[in-house]
Formats: structure tokens, sequence, C-alpha cells
């Protein structure tokens, strides 16, 4: 039995120009990509590599022009699959404030099973549930608009949590956050994959949002250039750059100081790998 819950078999995906005369290039070229059930996969590439567009494909924003994309083994081309895979697999986006649409937040989380037509009582029991899971609870009463943008985000996932989803695909969630609301939106996706056991793809441009995925995926030009575990992915620290990507700074400071003679090992990636290997070398 196939355990992916994504399956992108040479994929090709190309945007309609606005001028007829005009053929865009492929967003997306002859992809191969598997997303296993309970993973954890973060998306790195700069702007207008094909990420987001790889995003939109896994729940059938987009369709591929060719090759196909599966989700839980339906094919997304067919659209009597539509309303399963969006149920299946939910999308949070850049900017919450284009997700919520209701006056107050316990509102907004309903919205979602209130058009699926789901019984009132079972809907007051998602939805509390979700605000709790996000820690938005406390909150469910207040108005969005009063709510900081990593809480607003915050209730922009309950509304997928509360649709029971079992994969969601975060499209940069992060990019219009300060620190602090960066740091409640990463917790809040942790807690989501390991606790809950959803499956997470997460398109990023923040490098230390990327180490904490099980697994990166880096696109370059629509194609995928680079795959495995952080540490496999950013010892590769000369083709990230010539892509336009950063490595984190850690990983960059052993490189520094491997350059002046230092045994350094060149796949450290946070704070106590550093210190420990430090401690080693006095």
């Amino acid at each position: 039995m196939d355990d992916n819950i994504i399956k992108l078999e040479y994929v090709t995906f190309s945007y309609e120009s606005d001028d007829e005369k005009k053929t865009l290039p492929p967003a997306v070229k002859d992809v191969y990509l598997t997303v296993k059930e309970g993973d954890f996969v973060a998306v790195l590439g700069h702007n207008g590599s094909g990420k987001s567009t790889l995003a939109k494909l896994c729940n059938a924003i987009a369709v591929p022009q060719k090759g196909k994309v599966f989700v839980n083994g339906m094919d997304t081309s067919d659209e009597n699959n539509d309303i399963d895979i969006k149920k299946t697999v939910g999308m949070v986006f850049q900017n919450p404030d284009n997700q919520l649409v209701a006056t107050i937040v316990e509102d907004d989380v309903a919205f979602g099973l209130e058009n699926l037509g789901m019984k009132p009582e079972l809907i007051r029991e998602r939805v509390d549930e979700a605000l709790k899971m996000v820690g938005m609870y406390e909150l469910r009463e207040r108005q969005p608009h009063t709510l900081s943008g990593g809480q607003k985000q915050r209730v922009a996932i309950a509304g997928i949590v509360a649709m029971q989803t079992k994969c969601i695909v975060f499209d940069e969630p992060t990019a219009m956050l300060d620190p602090r609301g960066r740091q409640e939106v990463m917790n809040t996706v942790k807690y989501l994959n390991k606790e809950l056991g959803i499956t997470v793809i997460y398109i990023t441009h923040f490098m230390d949002e990327a180490v904490q995925a099980d697994r990166v995926v880096v696109m370059d030009d629509g194609v995928i250039i680079l795959d495995g575990t952080p540490k496999e992915v950013f010892k590769n620290a000369k083709k990230l750059k010539d892509v336009g990507l950063d490595v984190p700074q850690l990983t960059q400071l052993a490189h520094e100081l491997k350059k002046e003679g230092i045994d350094m090992p060149d796949d450290i990636l946070d704070v106590d790998e550093f210190v420990n290997v430090i401690k080693e070398l006095i």
C-alpha cells in the first residue's frame, strides 16, 4: 500500500500570460516528489523558484499540464475528487487578513464547517478543540482585527485544523510577521505535526524555520535541486548561495572557521551542536 499522502509524478505547470503572444516559462518543470503521511517537509527557494506553485499543486488549486498529482491516491485532475482533496489537504497562506472572514474569532473557525453543513453541536466541539490546539481558545470571542499578526495566523490555522485535514500546506505563513509572531506560528506547526501527526508541507525562505523540519526540499527555476535532511541539505553551502539562498548562521560560522583551519563539521545547525564542538576543541 502506498503510504504517500502527496505524490507529484513528473509534474509541469505554467501560468497563462496576459500577453497572448508571450509564453511564460514553466513555474514547475518535471518535478517528482513524494511526501509520506506524518512528514514535516520544508520547501526552500528564492522568489520565482516554483515553491508557491508547488504548494498550490498539492491541493488542486493548480492542476498540472503534464504529469499527475495524487492526494491520498486521488488524482487532482479529476474534478470529482476536488471536495475530498480539499478535505484532505488544507492551505494556510502568507497574509492571515486574507483568510479571516468573520467578525468574531470562533465564527471564523466555524466558517468552513458551516459550509459543509455540519450539525451545530459538532461544529461547537470542533471549533473549541481547534482553538485550544493552537492556543487561541481564551480569545475566541475577540474580533480578529484586534489580534496580533501571529494570533491571526493561528486563528487561520485553527480553521484548517477544525476541518480535520490530514495534511496542511503552509505557504510562507510567517513572511509578514515579527519574530514573536513567527515563533508562535512555528510552535503551533511543530505541535500539529509532532503531537497530532498532521503532515506538514512548509514553504519558507527563513533558514531557521527550515532547519526545524525533518526534511528540506530546495527549488530553483522550477526544479528540485536538493532534497534531504536539514543536515544533508545545509552541507551544500556553495550550491545554496549560488541560487541566492543563505545557510543557517551557525552553519555559516562553522564553514568560516573551517576555512581558517579549525576542524569543524560542516553540518552544524544549532547552538547546542556548536557549543559541544567548541568544548571538544578546547
